[in-house]
């Protein structure tokens, strides 16, 4: 009797630790504040991204209902998360535009993002190049921005600006977001240069330490 009370109190004790931390947080709600500008007037369109899409043996798949999903080259599962909402947009590169935004997209190993900025060419005019290889997905709620390094199998979340019926406009030298929709007399553009955005994106480079290779009772070891 006394080990059973001292295991139901421990369980107790558990339960109320959990219910003192709260639920655990989710990967979009522990990000940094991006630092987008408001726009007075209406921005033009972004030019005509200069490259085309890329491909390799690295496999990103999204499914309707926000399932993400990375395989390597080899096909072992290295990333598998789930969006804040349903994908309602996606682009990839430097801004070449999805047809869906749910599907399978084939992807390279060498994103410029994968070798570190030692990678970036930094006097360039144009800085989508360097963006060759990642994921952009617009979810359906409109407040976050996942873009996914399937090279790495990172990802990173970026608060989006105020509005709906959002859309992304990749410039060479910024980032826009243009709202088709908001509250009277609120800003209807935001931007952000590539630079200040980089902060965010570097999360997406190499790990510091190489990922654990998984096994048949683990395959998704902990890190």
């Amino acid at each position: 009797m006394r080990l059973g009370a001292f295991f139901l109190t421990g369980a107790a004790l558990a339960a109320s630790t959990l219910g003192a931390q709260g639920r655990p947080t989710l990967p979009w709600e522990k990000v940094q504040p991006v630092g987008w500008r408001a726009e007075s007037g209406g921005g033009a369109s972004g030019a005509p991204v200069p490259q085309e899409p890329s491909t390799g043996p690295v496999t990103a798949s999204v499914t309707g209902d926000g399932s993400l999903k990375v395989h390597d080259a080899q096909g072992i599962v290295r990333l598998r998360t789930g969006l804040p909402g349903r994908p309602l947009r996606a682009w990839r590169d430097g801004g070449v535009p999805l047809p869906a935004a749910s599907g399978r997209w084939l992807f390279p190993t060498d994103a410029p993002l994968s070798q570190g900025l030692g990678a970036l060419q930094w006097a360039e005019d144009d800085f989508r190049p360097f963006l060759r290889g990642l994921l952009w997905i617009l979810e359906d709620g409109e407040a976050f921005l996942a873009v996914v390094n399937p090279a790495t199998a990172r990802i990173v979340f970026l608060p989006l600006p105020p509005g709906r019926q959002l859309d992304l406009r990749f410039h060479s030298d910024h980032l826009e977001v243009a709202a088709g929709d908001g509250d009277p007399g609120a800003p209807r553009n935001w931007s952000i240069s590539w630079m200040g955005i980089l902060p965010h994106l570097l999360d997406l480079g190499p790990h510091p330490t190489p990922a654990k290779r998984g096994t048949a009772l683990a395959p998704f070891p902990k890190e």
